[in-house]
């Protein structure tokens, strides 16, 4: 299973892209369903260079930045998550905090589908 998982989300990625990702991922300890979520947060906010993972910070100023900042977020918040009467879902929970509807830094009111294009593409990557 973990194979095949690997290999469908290696088809979505350039293999250096992937790496750093990893990487970056091992360094979180991010693994598992929450590695899938970072790679899906990855298809989903699909920035430019320094903003890959839609991290703003501007000391996130590359990919490996941007994955472990990315990757921290969701350990922390699945941590904060298991604390919670777990209403919403763990993309739900985690959008609230990574993409909030209605932040400043949201003028075009795009984070309103955050939690659905990241669902859809832990779909696709778990396929």
């Amino acid at each position: 299973m973990a194979t095949l998982m690997l290999t469908i989300a290696l088809a979505h990625f350039p293999a250096e892209e992937y790496t750093v990702i990893e990487k970056a991922a091992i360094r979180n300890q991010c693994f598992g369903e929450d590695f899938i979520i970072l790679l899906a947060i990855r298809k989903a906010e699909n920035g430019g260079p320094g903003k890959e993972f839609g991290v703003m910070n501007p000391k996130a100023h590359n990919l490996d930045t941007q994955a472990g900042w990315a990757a921290a977020t969701i350990v922390k918040n699945r941590k904060r998550w298991k604390c919670t009467n777990r209403k919403d879902s763990f993309i739900e929970f985690l959008g609230k905090r990574y993409a909030p509807v209605g932040a400043n830094n949201d003028p075009k009111g795009l984070n309103r589908h955050w939690v659905k294009n990241v669902t859809r593409w832990v779909q696709m990557l778990s396929a």
